[in-house]
Formats: C-alpha cells, structure tokens, sequence
C-alpha cells in the first residue's frame, strides 16, 4: 500500500499550520491567559496519565451513518464536537459486497482484488465505514483543534503495517504521539510538538514504533460485559456493586492508564443491541463520577478514559471535568480581521472571527469599534454566540464619512463571560467618485 507523503514533510507542516494560527490569535493579556489544554488551562501542567479522558465505546458503530444496532448516535466526527476524547475501535479487511454493503475478508486474504481496510463491528453487514476515510476526519478535527490530545485503541483483525499504512495515508500521522509510554509528557507539552494522539493496539503492533500495545503494561481495565438481562444498569450504579464492577480485567494491575469500560451490554432480551435508554441512565454524571471513584478505591489510580455507549447522553464529559477537578469556562481567541478599503460616503465590512477553546458556552460576544473620527463614524456593536470548541464571526459595518480620505486604524474590543479581548485592522478611505 502507498504512504503517500514523508512523515518529515506532514509534521513540518502541521506545525507551520499551528505556528499561523498562533500568530493570528491575538487575545487580550495573553500573558496572564495560558491557553487551554483539552478544554482547561488547569490541565495544561498534567501528565496524559493523570487527565481523565470522556470516552466511546466502539465510536464507529453509530446511528448518524446509518449502522444497525448502534453504539453511538453521532459520527466519530460529532462525538468529537460533543467532547470524546478517546475512542475505542475495530478495524477489519472488507470488500464491497454490492447494495452498499461490505463484507468481512479474512487476514489471509488481505491481498485479493478489491480488498481494503474498514472499520467495522464484529459483521461488516451491519455498517462499515473505510477505515483511512475516518481517521482522515479525526486528523481534520485535531487540525481545527491544536489543543486537543486524545488517545485510540483499536481492536485489530489488520497486520500493524496496513494500519500504520492507513494511518500515514489518512494524515494522522501528523499528530501521532512518539514518545516513551514509562513517562507521560504534559498536555501542554503535546499541544506543543503537535504529537496528540496516542495509539494503542489491542492486538500486535508489529515494528511500528508509535503503535503500542495495549495490555503489555501501558492500559488496565475493567471489564466490560454487563448484560442488560442480568441487571447491567444496577450494577453499574448500585453502591453495593461498584466495587466487583472494578475489578482487574486485561491489563492486570499494570499500566499508567486506566480504562473504565461503563455500558450495558444490549437490552432486555439480548446482547448484541446496546440501548439508548440504558446508557441515558449509567451515563449520568453522578453514576460515572460514583463508579470512577469506587474503581480508583479498587485500584489505587484514577481511570484514564470513561468509555461509554451513545456518548452524548447522561453527561460524561462533565463527570470527566469533576474528576479533573476542573469547571468549565470559555475561552475565546480573536483573529487579526483583514484590512478593508472603502469609498468615502460606504461602509467599510469587517469580519472578526472568533473562536472558543474553552470547554463552556459564554455568552454572546460583544463586538465593538473604536474609529479614526476623521474617516468614519461609530459602528453599531455586533453579537455573536461562539460555542465551546467552536467558532463564529461577528459582521461589523463601519460608515466611513462622505468626505474623508486618507488611511487609519479600526481597533476591536471583544467581551464575553469574563473574556476581553482587543485586535484592530487598517481601514483605508478612497475619495468618493467625481471629485
């Protein structure tokens, strides 16, 4: 399979991308305002080992793409909009069956005509998705995001190489974490180098030096079968059961990173069609924040990574934040707008895009502008709603006078839910036509 670019040339530009995009940002006391790390400025200083990570259990199983017998409503993609940040996956050999369907081809016939790499859940007929495809949107969201750190573990049925081969091909290899797995570097110190993604392998990891496995010491676990017929939701909440729901499964008792595997397996009358409603009440903050402190009395370390079913329901991410001992805030950064010439007598139009690496919503965005008072006139301030881990960009008409001339500066000022921020841009006046 080809590798397409050099991992030399797609690091070196993945940090040229980051590089722009610092420059570009132009907050107010940005001294005093340390960027976040996953959502948090607090976690920053943290080893990837001591942050507590929202999680999703078969993340590409999901109802959005259409699967049967979901995992997940959202797509990979949106469950990463919604805050997972570690993603549990099964990666298989398919080939196109025909109605749109994929069946499963064995690793022994890996090199027959029209064979290629897919995630799918146990039986490809029952959704797939290509395997380079999706980590491709993975690689586009840490690229939008250059603060997020996260980690997959896949479920292997592919040799190491064709999974390293797809993660090369896919881009993600930009962001793949390099580094020992003895000793975690801070969240920080990944947003810096750009290596975010660390990748486990529930399988063999070949010679691929960033693919490592899962269970050989790095990742212990619980287990993870609590049928829905056998009282799965009461053993996942019930005090009196959380400590046995703990125990050690793959992984033993070694290993800095610690999966707590919370979903009921299926419904009431089987096993292989996880429940929405189940998950709705074992995803609830006070029930995953209660058992990740029972597994942490069980254990002696704080899980790693709370994986659950329909990520999205209950409120995961934010039994996550508690358990980081963190609250949630915005935090907006402001792009330089771009210069605008205009004729005197017109509006000169700006746009002041704004984003949100905060794990919280503020409120609206007030924009507003200070002129030169020899070229225009105050414009009326703007609002706009930037979402945490989003973006959105305020309109603001600025009327230049009917007989101004000449070149001057437009300076912004930006307030929301305790953010200030302040940029400017040139505002060049041309004489109106006919003088």
């Amino acid at each position: 399979m080809p590798t397409g670019r050099t991992i030399a040339t797609r690091t070196a530009a993945a940090l040229a991308a980051v590089t722009l995009l610092a420059l570009l940002a132009v907050p107010a006391a940005s001294a005093s305002r340390p960027e976040p790390c996953n959502g948090s400025s607090a976690l920053c200083d943290r080893p990837f080992d001591q942050v507590t990570l929202p999680g999703s259990h078969n993340a590409m199983s999901n109802a959005e793409l259409g699967w049967s017998k979901p995992n997940q409503e959202y797509s990979m993609t949106g469950q990463l909009e919604r805050g997972s940040r570690a993603m549990l996956i099964d990666t298989y050999y398919g080939r196109k069956a025909g109605g749109g369907l994929v069946e499963k081809v064995e690793p022994a016939d890996r090199d027959q005509p029209g064979v290629d790499l897919y995630l799918c859940h146990s039986i490809c007929q029952w959704g797939s998705v290509e395997l380079v495809e999706e980590l491709g949107r993975v690689r586009s969201f840490l690229a939008a995001h250059p603060r997020e750190a996260m980690v997959l573990v896949n479920e292997s049925y592919v040799t190491p190489e064709d999974f390293a081969g797809a993660v090369e091909r896919s881009g993600l290899i930009d962001f793949v974490y390099r580094g020992p797995t003895d000793r975690w570097p801070t969240l920080g110190e990944m947003a810096a180098s750009g290596q975010r993604v660390v990748m486990l392998s529930e399988g063999g990891t070949g010679d691929v030096p960033w693919y490592h496995p899962a269970y050989d010491g790095i990742l212990r676990e619980t287990p993870y079968s609590f049928p829905a017929m056998d009282g799965g939701i009461d053993l996942l909440t019930n005090p009196a059961s959380l400590d046995e729901t703990c125990r050690p499964n793959r992984g033993g008792d070694a290993g800095s990173l610690f999966l707590m595997n919370h979903w009921v397996s299926g419904n009431a009358t089987e096993v292989v069609t996880p429940d929405p409603a189940a998950a709705a009440v074992v995803n609830r903050r006070d029930a995953v924040v209660a058992r990740a402190r029972a597994c942490k009395r069980r254990r002696g370390v704080k899980p790693t990574v709370l994986a659950v079913d329909f990520f999205g329901a209950g409120d995961v991410v934010g039994a996550a934040r508690e358990l980081n001992g963190v609250t949630a805030q915005p935090f907006l950064q402001v792009k330089r707008p771009a210069r605008r010439a205009a004729r005197a007598g017109r509006k000169a139009r700006y746009r002041v895009a704004i984003a949100n690496l905060g794990d919280a919503a503020a409120a609206p965005a007030r924009v507003c502008a200070t002129v030169p008072k020899r070229l225009a006139r105050k414009p009326r301030c703007a609002k706009v709603k930037v979402p945490p881990g989003g973006s959105a960009a305020a309109r603001v008409a600025v009327p230049t006078k009917k007989r101004a001339r000449g070149r001057g500066t437009v300076r912004f000022t930006i307030r929301a839910t305790g953010n200030l921020l302040r940029t400017s841009a040139k505002l060049r006046v041309k004489p109106r036509r006919g003088r």
